[in-house]
């Protein structure tokens, strides 16, 4: 499509794992053109090869091609491109400097010292292009005594915060389900770059975007720095509850692991509710009278309501609260959310083919939080190949010949199978679930989200 916002700007993507990754996964979305820039070695270090930055493979099986099947590399890098280059080896590293002269925006997730190392910093990347626009995203930033440390979101939760609000009373901390601070930091790249590209067209000048997640996500805790710096309290951890409200929980409903949350906030919502529970005496019940009352009494309250939500459906429960005006609704797993009605009216869910040398073939995944009114963003590639836009880049970008390229890929500068990716061996479903990995395994998953497998694979 000739209207998408980002079209015509080119993004270099050096960056790994998860947040920069996803922000540039919406940059392409909108139509920007993205290189992912790979090695054929040290893939282990992205999601590529699963493991531990990885998720599933196609039908948990790796198959041949294993480094083309993983589902979290499809989803953090639709619609790009993949240019393979070995930065350790001068003329990769010069092809790098060569391509990041033709961009506009160039992303990058290490730690300071390693683009310092590669003459790569902002001062030299200027030299390369000086209207472009650079985002450095890193656990502590690129000033300060932590801006030396590595980090990754989930070891990153300590430092900003979060885990002195996540948890249950009287338990110890939480983390936020698997990597809460890459969302975080990819949506702030996003904002950062729309931004700077505004400031580009004012000023025609560019701009360094120095990201530091931990910071992000002590944004995210606000309220509870708010409440420190006005009246020296220090909140802590009451897991669904709320400190102002009750019954305000999640409560379990018939069924596998299913429940449903309710949030009553004022007397009406709570009669509300005693009118759909149709406990007889339970509105009247001078311990639940007020909402003072009702919070010195949750424990007995949050019983009650369990008791009153157990045998039913937890959509059932949302349903018959929502008609009657008091705040609920299911909580959904992954199964809940591939079938719900509303995500599938907004056509959230991209149905991405994957190419046939995969065995991975037609798959629902992760699209866009947004709509434009003024037209559709299409639905992207699939991440793409190791190597795939090696000649594109290497022969039309940058103009290098046939000699010149044949020799980088005799030295492994380039290439497209990896040479360090033994077949990985994925944990047994039976082992997950014992593990609590996995709540359940559900054998129909291929009729309900009308996959059909590869018999090959």
């Amino acid at each position: 499509m000739t209207n998408l916002p980002l079209k015509g700007l080119r993004v270099i993507d050096l960056s790994r794992v998860f947040a920069m990754p996803y922000a540039a996964a919406f940059m392409a979305d909108l139509g920007a053109e993205v290189i992912k820039v790979e090695g054929c070695a040290f893939l282990g270090a992205d999601t590529r090869l699963g493991g531990p930055f990885g998720g599933p493979w196609a039908d948990d099986v790796p198959g041949e091609l294993h480094w083309e099947r993983n589902g979290v590399f499809h989803v953090l890098n639709r619609g790009k491109r993949s240019v393979t280059l070995d930065l350790n080896q001068p003329a990769g590293l010069e092809a790098l400097k060569k391509l990041i002269a033709t961009a506009d925006i160039l992303i990058e997730n290490f730690t300071p010292r390693v683009m310092r190392k590669f003459g790569l910093d902002y001062p030299n990347i200027r030299k390369l292009r000086p209207d472009i626009i650079m985002v450095s995203n890193t656990g502590y930033g690129h000033s300060g005594p932590f801006s030396h440390y590595g980090a990754m979101a989930a070891s990153l939760e300590p430092t900003h915060g979060s885990g002195a609000y996540i948890g249950y009373e009287g338990g110890p901390p939480n983390k936020i389900g698997n990597s809460f601070t890459d969302f975080l930091a990819s949506w702030t790249a996003l904002y950062s770059v729309m931004s700077a590209l505004l400031y580009r067209a004012r000023t025609a000048r560019g701009l360094w975007i120095d990201l530091a997640m931990y910071q992000v996500g002590a944004a995210f805790v606000g309220e509870g720095l708010l409440d420190y710096a006005f009246n020296g309290r220090v909140s802590r951890w009451m897991g669904n509850r709320h400190e102002d409200h009750a019954p305000h929980n999640t409560y379990p409903c018939h069924g596998n692991d299913r429940w449903v949350t309710i949030a009553v906030t004022d007397d009406l919502e709570w009669q509300a509710l005693c009118g759909v529970m149709a406990i007889p005496g339970l509105a009247q019940d001078a311990r639940f009278a007020d909402s003072l009352s009702r919070i010195r009494h949750r424990d007995v309250l949050d019983v009650i309501v369990s008791e009153w939500t157990r045998p039913l459906d937890h959509y059932e429960v949302a349903h018959k609260l929502q008609a009657a005006g008091v705040p609920a609704g299911p909580v959904l797993d992954a199964r809940d959310l591939f079938t719900d009605p509303h995500l599938a009216a907004r056509n959230f869910f991209d149905q991405i083919e994957h190419l046939p040398e995969t065995g991975v073939g037609r798959r629902p995944q992760l699209g866009r939080p947004w709509r434009f009114s003024a037209f559709e963003v299409p639905t992207p590639a699939a991440g793409p190949r190791l190597g795939e836009a090696n000649d594109y880049v290497l022969r039309e970008l940058l103009g290098l010949g046939e000699a010149e390229i044949a020799t980088m890929t005799q030295q492994g500068i380039i290439g497209t199978i990896p040479s360090d990716a033994p077949v990985p061996i994925p944990v047994p479903v039976a082992e997950q679930l014992r593990l609590g990995r996995l709540v359940e395994l559900d054998p129909h998953y291929c009729a309900r989200l009308n996959i059909e497998i590869d018999p090959q694979v």
